[in-house]
């Protein structure tokens, strides 16, 4: 809905999503109460889009440009932390626990802060962005609750955002055209799959060293 329709829905809590069997083990996701929606500016969704898959890259250049044109300026180097729980330098692994160096670099940054500083970098996010983090909020919470692994969420983002950022092109393109941008955003997507995969493999390697150290 965000990435490629434009959409939020801005109280995405429990009580207001059900799952639809639809059966041999499909299912629909249904959304309930729509009082509180938010159509994206075209722009917006599209520079959202752009953002996520800098975030998945980790393309510094590619965040800090997008940070000026939502408005945040120096505050971008937040983003990758807001929303993947690393740091625009970080040297861990996409969707894996940041070090204990990190995290201590990160404490004493976030302590650097002053509320004229939250206060100046929230008054600069566009509205539309706000309404955003709310909901990217509840969602992880609820992927929290059901124990689901980080990687799937960021996976689920990476394949939104590089369909979203291509949807406007589709529409305006020839059948041909339709093909090859189709084949091209296939193969941006297996890209960045293969990135949060690696991460996921390699906690998986570090966790049975830890393991078989502990035995």
């Amino acid at each position: 809905m965000i990435f490629i329709h434009g959409f939020v829905h801005g109280d995405p809590h429990p009580g207001n999503i059900l799952v639809s069997p639809r059966g041999q083990g499909r299912f629909s996701l249904v959304l309930l109460d729509h009082g509180i929606y938010k159509e994206l500016d075209p722009k917006f969704r599209l520079d959202y889009c752009k953002l996520w898959k800098a975030l998945i890259s980790l393309d510094v250049q590619k965040i800090l440009e997008l940070g000026e044109q939502f408005g945040v300026g120096k505050y971008a180097k937040y983003f990758p932390l807001i929303f993947t729980g690393r740091t625009i330098d970080s040297k861990s692994a996409l969707g894996t626990q940041i070090s204990g160096e990190e995290k201590t670099r990160i404490k004493q940054d976030l302590n650097s802060l002053g509320m004229d500083d939250i206060s100046s970098f929230m008054e600069s996010l566009p509205p539309d962005f706000l309404v955003i983090l709310r909901t990217d909020g509840l969602l992880r919470s609820i992927l929290g609750n059901l124990g689901a692994p980080r990687h799937v969420r960021l996976l689920a983002y990476a394949k939104c955002a590089i369909y979203g950022h291509e949807e406007q092109s589709r529409l305006e393109s020839g059948a041909i055209n339709r093909i090859t941008l189709q084949i091209k955003t296939s193969i941006s997507y297996l890209h960045l799959r293969i990135l949060i995969e690696l991460a996921r493999l390699l906690v998986q390697f570090n966790d049975y060293k830890h393991k078989a150290k502990d035995k």
